[in-house]
């Protein structure tokens, strides 16, 4: 059995997987104090191997000292140069990327296909481009739902923190009506207005894989997401894992 982990700004995902099939998934905070309390849910696991994907490299060491302690295993952090051989990256700095936007781009194409257009709704909200050849290209990065909604909140004196649900009609008739409206349609715009800027480059046939919290929400307005997977990440994972280790 192999453990999978997303190191989130927000959240750690972990997953215990036989192959790339998700089998349990745990969350918490990245901010959490006990991270070997934590993944103490797979104790009871027979676990192999450990494959981590982070975007907050200060508790890496942290993180890896846990897992090493609790599993006696040290786990392998995927980077950039772990897809060579598996994926081209056309970047000129390769190392600035988010390895969680490689992870899913890489999930994307071998579960659903290329070229591929792949929205993670997470604390940012990105969007990758996979083409043809299976290339990845790059993307775009907007402030994710959460963040736009809590900044509505903090920089003003009059609007409220509100629920993230979609609203009964987008002409709101009450300050939280509106703010739902804005948020939630708005940000369908943003999704909209990207895929169809995309799509001009990897052509329409581009399949536009979502995942991250939100993705349920968003892709219930729009009909320009084909597919929702909120386990992407994990199985991206387990894919490279049986790659690297095969």
């Amino acid at each position: 059995m192999l453990l999978a982990v997303d190191i989130g700004n927000t959240n750690i995902v972990a997953g215990s997987m036989d192959g790339w099939t998700v089998k349990k998934v745990i969350r918490f905070s990245t901010d959490s104090d006990d991270h070997k309390k934590e993944f103490s849910a797979f104790k009871n696991k027979f676990i192999e191997g450990i494959i981590v994907s982070s975007v907050v490299p200060e508790i890496d060491k942290k993180l890896g000292k846990a897992l090493k302690a609790l599993f006696g295993i040290s786990p392998f952090f995927v980077t950039a140069g772990s897809f060579k051989g598996l994926m081209n990256i056309m970047l000129k700095n390769k190392r600035e990327i988010g390895v969680d936007r490689l992870v899913d781009s890489y999930a994307a194409v071998k579960l659903y296909g290329k070229p591929a257009i792949v929205i993670d709704f997470g604390t940012a909200t990105t969007f990758c481009a996979v083409n043809a050849k299976g290339h990845y290209l790059g993307g775009a990065i907007s402030p994710g739902v959460s963040i736009s909604r809590d900044a509505l909140h903090e920089k003003t004196a009059k609007l409220p923190l509100v629920e993230l649900k979609v609203p009964r009609k987008a002409i709101g008739d009450s300050t939280v009506s509106a703010m739902q409206s804005g948020i939630i349609y708005g940000y369908v715009g943003i999704v909209e207005g990207l895929v169809a800027r995309f799509k001009k480059v990897l052509g329409s046939r581009a399949k536009v894989v979502a995942t991250g919290g939100l993705a349920g929400i968003i892709s219930t307005q729009t009909d320009i997401i084909d597919i929702v997977d909120p386990d992407l990440t994990l199985k991206g994972l387990g894919l490279i894992w049986q790659k690297i280790w095969k």
